[in-house]
């Protein structure tokens, strides 16, 4: 897979890039939540998902 913003070339499997840290698909296999998600993010928030998720629900 090739990323969109830097060109670099990415195992088919990955969500983001391994180079500038992009978001490749729409929805990621999620390391955090362990099922796909899309957070809307550019670049994964990682554990910051959680504190994300907490802001919108307020």
């Amino acid at each position: 897979m090739i990323c969109n913003e830097c060109g670099a070339a990415n195992p088919k499997e990955a969500n983001f890039c391994k180079s500038c840290g992009s978001k490749l698909v729409k929805i990621c296999d999620c390391w955090i939540k362990k099922e796909p998600y899309n957070c809307g993010q550019g670049k994964c928030p990682g554990y910051r998902l959680y504190t994300m998720e907490n802001k919108s629900k307020s």
